[in-house]
């Protein structure tokens, strides 16, 4: 029995089998560790873009700070309520000779400037709309607003006018503001009037040769011969105009014709 014990013993050492207290147990290829050092970030993965976070470019130009803005620079610069359109000379030139083809008088004045981005760059003073057609009282605005009331008043006005019974000749269209620093409607807040740019004309009334003068005022419903042309020359401005507002569009304009040349993405005109 003693031999039994003894020759299973043999055989394991002679096996050359190391038991464990005898050293280390050895292991299979093992993998390195990362080695994180200062010069080597530990790469992470990038989260999920949210777009609804992330700033557009237009954005992150918007809060650049100003340089006269010595605060902290997540504080945006004021930006102007409304930016006046830049003097193109070339546009300007064709815009004066067409002026003159009517037999408009003008004057270019210096440039105007305001506040929350009010102004003119190059201003006219427009004294006849037309040949024989005065503009009252003295104005400001842009070269291609007076073309637009020249052209309304040339192909729609006086027309009308020849319409009117009896033999009639417009002589003056008054108006009640154009180049004004001033929110729409005059109101303390709000979007800025287009006539703060020199791209509007309030027409207050008309005046003739041979008829009363016709002021601008509800007429609807009148049945006259005035409400039909002051119908017809409302109407028609929409061809020359981008916004025509009047009677009936608002308390604001009970008493004149707002018209504008404000640029709308596709063209779009407001007729009311």
């Amino acid at each position: 029995m003693h031999r039994l014990f003894v020759l299973p013993l043999l055989v394991v050492v002679s096996l050359g089998v190391t038991l464990p207290e005898d050293g280390p147990v050895p292991t299979l290829n093992p993998r390195p560790a990362p080695q994180i050092t200062d010069s080597a970030p530990v790469p992470t993965a990038k989260p999920p873009e949210d777009k609804a976070s992330t700033p557009s470019q237009k954005d992150a130009e918007d809060k650049k700070p100003s340089k006269q803005d010595t605060g902290s620079a997540d504080k945006p610069a004021p930006k102007p309520s409304i930016n006046a359109p830049k003097a193109d000379e070339a546009a300007l030139a064709h815009c004066e000779a067409e002026l003159r083809k009517l037999g408009a008088v003008f004057e270019r004045q210096e440039p105007l400037r305001g506040e929350n981005g009010c102004g003119i760059e190059a201003p006219y003073r427009l004294d006849e709309i037309i040949r024989d057609v005065a503009l009252s009282p003295s104005s400001q605005m842009r070269c291609e607003t007076a073309l637009a009331l020249a052209q309304w008043t040339d192909t729609v006005v006086v027309p009308a006018a020849a319409a009117l019974p009896e033999k009639v000749a417009l002589t003056r269209i008054n108006h009640g503001s154009t180049y004004v620093c001033r929110r729409r409607n005059n109101s303390a807040t709000g979007k800025m009037s287009e006539h703060a740019i020199g791209n509007a004309v309030d027409v207050m009334s008309f005046e003739f040769k041979g008829h009363d003068p016709i002021p601008v005022s509800p007429r609807a419903g009148d049945g006259t011969v005035e409400e039909a042309f002051q119908r017809a020359v409302r109407g028609g401005a929409c061809l020359h105009f981008t916004t025509v507002l009047g009677p009936g569009s608002n308390a604001s304009h009970a008493d004149h014709l707002h018209l504008d040349i404000i640029t709308r993405r596709g063209g779009y005109r407001l007729c009311e």
